[in-house]
């Protein structure tokens, strides 16, 4: 399970999502507590065992030796057979999680997610105006008391943005071609959406790609209006009209351009052999 906290947060949000959790959370602890479980053979021939060591060191070999081996083995077969019950539904609702995460739940998570990054960002848009218009530490200080403070804010706020994108990735990338999904992401159109990178200044354009945040960035993603977590894989495709895929060639394409010579098919046979190719190079 993650430990990203947004993460937690949004699929806490998906009813279906946060009831399998919950489930596996307390099975997984019943499995714990079972400690090593041994087998019902494995039981028996422990009593076995020890009745045998006990009378080399001096005891009787135990009148009851059957009954205490048979009960061995029928509280082994119960531990046992719980702890594979337990493996299944374990097993069961892992294979259901994984469904909900990569079907319906997965958009409801990733709304919920939007909702997050949206208030965050109203947040940071609160402390924006105490700037002053600073651009750096140095120049907060230059500016007041209430620059240095909101820069100091702004600077801790960056560490939930990656918080939040680190989620947002967490959540997307079992959608779709993982491939795909990386390289619309090293464009930057899992920050914004509509993005036209020749409309963003290249600083920004380079955190934006490289996820490489600070306070400038994250001051211009709250003024942006298009900052936004997709709620699918085919969402964040349909965003990337500036991305080209490289995929099968048109073949509706022609090329008319002059060559200096053809390569001669091969001879065609008749009914005496082979005709002679004629000479078909463009003079």
């Amino acid at each position: 399970m993650s430990t990203n906290t947004e993460e937690k947060r949004a699929w806490a949000a998906v009813p279906a999502v946060a009831h399998i959790e919950a489930q596996l959370a307390t099975l997984e602890a019943r499995r714990r507590a079972l400690g090593d479980v041994l087998s019902p053979d494995m039981a028996r021939r422990k009593v076995y065992d020890d009745a045998a060591r006990a009378t080399v060191e001096g005891a009787q070999f135990p009148a009851d030796i059957g009954k205490r081996a048979a009960k061995a083995y029928r509280d082994a077969l119960e531990a046992e057979s719980e702890a594979l019950g337990l493996r299944a539904g374990i097993d069961s609702l892992k294979a259901h999680l994984a469904y909900l995460k990569t079907t319906d739940g997965a958009e409801l998570a990733l709304t919920e997610l939007g909702k997050s990054l949206a208030a965050f960002l109203a947040e940071v848009r609160e402390h924006i105006p105490a700037l002053g218009g600073a651009n750096s530490a140095e120049e907060a200080i230059h500016v007041g008391n209430d620059a240095t403070e909101a820069w100091k804010w702004l600077t801790a706020a960056v560490g939930r943005l990656k918080v939040l994108r680190q989620a947002q990735w967490n959540i997307l990338r079992p959608l779709g071609d993982g491939q795909r999904l990386q390289s619309l992401k090293e464009r930057g159109h899992l920050e914004v959406a509509g993005l036209k990178p020749d409309d963003v200044p290249s600083d920004v354009l380079r955190s934006m790609t490289m996820g490489l945040y600070d306070v400038s960035y994250l001051v211009y993603l709250a003024n942006s209006g298009t900052a936004w977590v997709p709620t699918s894989f085919d969402e964040v495709e349909a965003e990337a009209e500036d991305v080209v895929d490289i995929g099968v060639p048109d073949d509706s394409v022609i090329d008319y351009s002059p060559r200096v010579s053809r390569t001669p098919e091969p001879p065609a046979p008749t009914r005496h052999g082979f005709e002679r190719t004629p000479d078909i190079s463009l003079k």
